[in-house]
């Protein structure tokens, strides 16, 4: 399996850049970058980004339905921060990719395996947290927003696979490296109510979680 899963990765992390690139345009309906030498570069560092992401995952993984996941995730999730970091959205569109994406490869995973409790526990987690952030931003509507509580739904999935301990360790990994962050830019603009995009954040603490699960 591993001879056809690394190769097939690896092209598809090559075109994962300008697909990612033109994912994020479609979706916001704006122009991220102009210049042809801007238009090759950021594409290429977002496939570079990707396949290093997605090598990492492998030595932890090993090649196995769940390694497409995590691979999906890595090149959404760099498709998304590319968003919320330019456009400050995190676009539905691409937040259900993630989420879609990541559940046909679960779903591989459980019927090659016979995981069934794993897959339930992850679906469960993905609309038990959907409805806790969903809770969240109508109590608090100026702190967060409709992509972010989508991006927290889709993260709950991928972590809810690893258990109890990999849900909990990943939403608090996840949520304090972006309470840092927010730390950090309300100290330097001098200023409790400015906003961040936090999608990267929750990002990077997600898959980070994951690794270390």
């Amino acid at each position: 399996m591993m001879s056809i899963l690394v190769p097939a990765v690896g092209a598809a992390s090559i075109a994962a850049g300008p697909v990612l690139l033109a994912a994020t345009e479609r979706t916001t309906g704006t122009v991220v970058v102009t210049g042809r030498l801007a238009r090759f570069t950021l594409p290429a560092a977002m496939s570079l980004m990707t396949a290093v992401l997605c090598w990492a995952g492998l030595s932890r993984l090993g090649a196995t339905p769940i390694w497409l996941a995590w691979c999906w995730a890595c090149a959404l999730g760099c498709g998304l921060a590319l968003t919320d970091l330019c456009c400050r959205r995190l676009p539905f569109p691409l937040v259900a990719a993630l989420a879609g994406g990541g559940a046909v490869f679960l779903l591989c995973a459980t019927v090659s395996d016979g995981t069934w409790f794993r897959f339930g526990f992850a679906c469960m987690s993905m609309v038990a947290v959907l409805g806790l952030a969903l809770l969240i931003q109508v109590c608090a509507p100026e702190h967060t927003g409709g992509g972010d509580t989508a991006l927290y739904a889709a993260l709950a999935l991928y972590l809810g696979w690893f258990g109890w301990d990999g849900l909990l360790r990943g939403l608090l990994v996840a949520s304090g490296l972006t309470a840092l962050v927010a730390l950090a830019v309300a100290v330097s603009s001098r200023s409790v109510n400015s906003r961040f995009p936090a999608g990267p954040p929750l990002l990077a603490g997600a898959l980070v979680s994951i690794l270390l699960t």
